[in-house]
This record gives structure tokens, sequence and C-alpha cells, in this order.
């Protein structure tokens, strides 16, 4: 049966444009393998009498010259590229499964910039890839763009593609190896801003939530990486939090859990992003996050322990949190932190901002006693820190546990006259005034006998002089209450250089009796004037 005038004109018109592509295409191939045949390098394999038409007839089809070609080029021409790019837009499954898997390996290989891949427009053909029915070629793709996407400059051209969407829907494939390229693509849309944004809004929160609970350990980790991303910008938590059922919380704790360590110190890093929210910190209670955070804490990994105490610490500091660590016990694991890991001053740090977060629990300060804590946290202040804030949550730590009754006499019994010779030294020579001032609270608040203090009494009337001619009030206020507690404790029996500090505390006290006076009588100038 013959075509009607309306479809024989359709199909002419196609056969005509069918041509003229072909055409276009034939002389493309034709000068790129003219440029690769003058070339030296496939002198060896070509003649100088070989045709045009006859490497390629010797190469068989395009798609495998294509092939070809990505092994024996250390780069490769601008021509080829073009090619590439009319190749991937071909209809035929195989001839996209060999051009796309040569792309795949160039970028691989570093045979050619993702920036030049951009400027020459293979990333649209890619994109359209996304949605083929193959899924070799779907995996291949997407692998493309998961590489694409590891440069900063192509991320915006690839959001700005349309690519998102279908990432999106092949993220949720049941094809582990589709799934896992996209996933890596999505992550490594996240690690910008701008491009993060447009993929909140696209819906990629449940999408990687979901994804957290994967059988695969990969998919756990790329999902897991692009949730800490958007966790790390505060203005998405409430998108992050606002999933049923504390769903995303959930998972996290989960995968914490795992067995496959970097899923698991992953899940910690998120959640430490996410419990600077205030809401995050309440949605945690009840559940059941301790005990993988302990088993975290003792991993052999130093990255890991890392991880978990920088979490613990956060979650430490929420009140709700404290009576369950102590219970289930955290205590004896802070204690074997401080000594495995003294060096490290991230680990201590954190280590001694949890023993100060919990030692108002009456449970843990009995714990603190039975454990290696003091012992730690006296090493620590013992320790040479180039890091100011490590010392000063040192401190800190060491100040808490002196305010309690049970605490302060243990503490005193355990420390040497070179603990109280460092705190000494640091209130005489530190240049930064807030570590001079904590260690003169240490040392107020101690009740030491003078066999701690004998060794230090020339420098310890020298630092107190240096607090009382400070100018901030603070500093004078901290050393008269000093000078009052060991006055008491029989600290000062058998100083000397007394006189001169007992002169100093004259000035001092004049100083203040003169701005006591200079106070009343502006208060008497204001009432005179209130009753004219």
């Amino acid at each position: 049966m013959g075509l009607c005038d309306r479809c024989a004109r359709l199909l002419n018109d196609f056969r005509s444009l069918a041509k003229a592509k072909a055409a276009i295409f034939v002389q493309k191939l034709k000068d790129v393998v003219n440029k690769i045949s003058e070339c030296c390098c496939s002198e060896k394999a070509l003649t100088s009498q070989e045709k045009p038409y006859e490497l390629l007839r010797r190469h068989g089809v395009e798609s495998k010259r294509i092939s070809y070609l990505t092994t024996a080029q250390s780069r490769v021409p601008t021509a080829f590229l073009e090619t590439c790019c009319t190749l991937l837009q071909s209809e035929d499954m195989e001839v996209q499964r060999t051009v796309s898997l040569s792309m795949l390996r160039l970028l691989t290989d570093s045979k050619i910039k993702e920036e030049h891949v951009i400027e020459m427009g293979i990333l649209e053909p890619l994109v359209d890839l996304l949605q083929s029915g193959d899924h070799t070629v779907q995996c291949i793709s997407s692998a493309c763009i998961a590489l694409l996407a590891s440069s900063d400059s192509n991320r915006d051209a690839i959001v700005c593609s349309d690519a998102v969407l279908p990432l999106l829907v092949l993220a949720r494939t049941f094809d582990p190896k589709v799934q896992q390229n996209a996933v890596r693509a999505l992550h490594n849309l996240t690690k910008s801003e701008r491009t993060m944004c447009v993929l909140c809004e696209e819906g990629v929160i449940p999408v990687l939530a979901l994804l957290l609970q994967s059988a695969d350990s990969n998919i756990q980790f790329y999902s897991c990486s692009a949730v800490s991303n958007i966790a790390a910008a505060p203005k998405h938590h409430a998108k992050l939090l606002q999933l049923g059922d504390r769903f995303l919380l959930k998972s996290l704790v989960s995968l914490m859990g795992s067995s496959v360590l970097k899923n698991s110190t992953q899940a910690c890093q998120c959640l430490r992003s996410l419990t600077g929210n205030g809401e995050a910190q309440q949605q945690l209670v009840g559940l059941d996050w301790v005990y993988p955070l302990l088993t975290l804490l003792r991993a052999p990994e130093l990255s890991s322990s890392e991880a978990a105490v920088m979490l613990l610490s956060e979650l430490s500091a929420h009140p709700l949190n404290r009576e369950s660590l102590v219970n289930l016990g955290v205590m004896p694991v802070l204690g074997e932190l401080l000594l495995m890991y003294l060096p490290n001053s991230k680990v201590v740090s954190h280590c001694v901002i949890t023993l100060t977060h919990l030692c108002d629990i009456v449970a843990s300060q009995e714990t603190v006693l039975e454990t290696e804590c003091l012992i730690g946290l006296l090493l620590a202040l013992g320790f040479d820190w180039n890091e100011d804030d490590t010392l000063l949550s040192v401190l800190a730590c060491v100040r808490s546990l002196a305010s309690f009754d049970s605490l302060r006499s243990r503490l005193v019994e355990k420390m040497t006259a070179s603990h109280v010779g460092r705190l000494v030294s640091i209130c005489s020579e530190s240049e930064n005034s807030d570590l001079s001032f904590a260690a003169g609270s240490v040392i107020s608040k101690l009740d030491m006998n003078d066999k701690l203090l004998k060794p230090h009494h020339r420098a310890i009337v020298g630092y107190l002089m240096r607090f009382l001619r400070n100018q901030e009030v603070r500093f004078q206020q901290l050393a008269i209450a000093s000078v009052c507690n060991l006055k008491k404790g029989g600290g000062l029996d058998g100083m000397t250089c007394l006189l001169e500090l007992e002169r100093e505390l004259n000035r001092v006290q004049q100083q203040t009796e003169h701005t006591r006076q200079l106070l009343q009588m502006l208060q008497q100038d204001t009432c005179t004037k209130d009753k004219s």
C-alpha cells in the first residue's frame, strides 16, 4: 500500500536532512583522521598512501574508531571532541555505549580537561543519555557527570543543563551501579553553595535521607557525605529536620553503628554539624545514640575517635543528655582517651569540655574518682600546648572540678609541686590575659598545703603583684580573693616579700576608697540636681 502525499513528503524531508547531516559528519571525521594521519605518532601504523576512507574501513565503524583513539592519544584534538558530541546523539545504542565509555576513559585518564568538555557542548548529550532506556548508558553517562562535577567551575553548568532531576531519578533506580554514580554526582554538586541550594530546591534531601539506609556501603557513604555538606550550612537545617518522625536523625544514628568505619565516621560528622541546632538536640533525646558513639570513641582510627569526641562534647552540652551519658559509661572512656591521645589537642580539648559538662552530675563525680580522668587531666595540665584554646579548656575543667568538695581534696592529693609551678608560670608569664586569669582562678579555688606552695613562694607573690597592678578590675579582685584563700589555708606562712605585697594591697585599697568617694560625690550631686 502506497504512502499518501503528506507522509511521502515527510519521508523525503527526513531523507534529505539525514543526507545533509551525514555529509557534515563524514567531512568532520575525515578532517580528524587526516590530522591524526599527519602526526608523527601514527607513521608506524599508517602509510602516506592511505586515504581517509581506507583508514575508516580498516578500523570499522566510527564508534570503534573513537574507542581506538582514546587509548592511542595522549591528548585529543578539538575536532575529535566535536565528532564525539555528534556520535553521543546517535540513536544507535551500541554507539552511545562505546562513545560515552570513551569519554569516561578520557576523563578518568585526564586526557581531556573537564572544562573543555563543557566548552565543546558535550555536557548536553551526556545529560540526555541519563534518560536512556539502557542501564549501561545511564551508568556511564552518570559517571561522566560525576567526574565533571568534581570541578567547581563545572557545577553551575551541570545544574543549568537540567541534570538534577534525571540524577535524582537515577539515584532511586534499582541498578546499584547506576545508583552509585548518580549519588556520587549529587555528592559532588553539594560541594558548592550555589549548586547545593538548587539541589535542595529540587528535592534532594528526602532522596539522600532514604539512601542512608541503602544496602550498598558506597551509596551510604556518598549520600551521607552529601547530607554533611548540606548540614554544614545552618540555613538548610530546617529542611533536613522537617522529615517526619525524626527520619533523618534516626537514619544517621543507625549509620553511626555501621561496621564500615568510614560510614560510621561520616554519620558522626554529619550529626555534629546538625547538633549546633537546638531542634536537632531536642530530636536526638530518646534516640539510642550513646552505644554507637561509645564504640566509635574506641575506634582504631584517630579520625574516627576525633569525630566521635567532637560530637560527644556537643551532645553533653544538653542537660537532658548528661545523666544517660554518665550512666552508660562515658567517664571511663574519657579517661582512656586522655591518656591515649595526650599530644592531640583536638581530642584532649573535647574530652575536657565533655568532662566539664558532666561534672555537675553526682554520679559522674564518683566516677571521676574511680577512673583515670583525674590522672589524664593533670597530665594535660602539665603538657606544653601550642594552642592556647586547648590549655584554656584544661584550666576550665580543673577549676570546675575544684568547685566540688569531694573532688577538690582528691585533686590536691594527686597534684605535685610541678603542677603548681605550671599554674604559677602561666599566671606570671603568659601574654594571654585569659590564660593568666584562668590559671589564677584554679589556684584560688584549691586548698593547697605549704608542701605544694613552698617551692614557688616568690613566684606566687610575683604573680599576685602583677594581678594587683593590672588595670582590669577582675584581676585585682582575683588577687585579693587569692590572698584571702592562701592566708586562710596557711599558704602565706613563711613567705618572703610579703611587705611589698602588703603595700600593693594598701594601694589598691586606697584607690578603691578614692573611687568610692568619687562615686558618693557624684550621687550627691545627682540628688541635689533632682531636688532643684
